[in-house]
């Protein structure tokens, strides 16, 4: 599960994620039904489908969020973006004390049915570093590279 979660994480990062008003996508019912009892209340809804997950992109209480299900409406998780000053303390203090000449590119948050999430793409004019969190208990990089956009370091 941490697999997928992380793999929907480097997804979004990358920006693959964005609905297209265009091409509208017809979810099932299962999928349909579990969001509707979730999310009740979301407005602008548009979904994304993938061989792997459906991914609805809504407004809710004038926040942009990012729900993602299974093909067989089990829920995956949310996504929120969020500010700095979202982050619990601890990971905050740490992205400044070791990351304090960079800038922060994307920070969001993922909720699961376990915990939430934490992950940011920093960077400073030559690296781009991604970074993610589990339950807010400290950093771990899953992705460098260099400004030309080469990896150079890979969990």
């Amino acid at each position: 599960m941490k697999k997928l979660v992380l793999a929907l994480a480097v997804i979004l990062i990358a920006g693959l994620s964005s609905a297209s008003a265009n091409d509208p996508v017809y979810v099932g019912k299962r999928v349909s039904a579990a969001f509707q009892s979730e999310f009740n209340h979301a407005k602008n809804v548009s979904w994304v489908e993938s061989p792997k997950y459906v991914m609805a992109k809504f407004s809710l209480n004038n926040k942009i969020l990012f729900a993602y299900y299974n093909h067989d409406g089990s829920f995956i998780g949310v996504i929120q973006n969020i500010l700095t000053t979202g982050l619990p303390n601890n990971l905050s203090r740490a992205i400044k004390r070791d990351f304090g000449s960079y800038w922060v590119s994307e920070l969001f948050r993922m909720d699961t049915d376990q915990d939430s999430s934490y992950y940011i793409r920093l960077e400073n004019g030559t690296e781009t570093i991604a970074l993610s969190s589990d339950g807010g208990e400290g950093w771990q990089t899953f992705n460098v590279a260099n400004a030309s956009g080469k990896k150079s370091t890979s969990l």
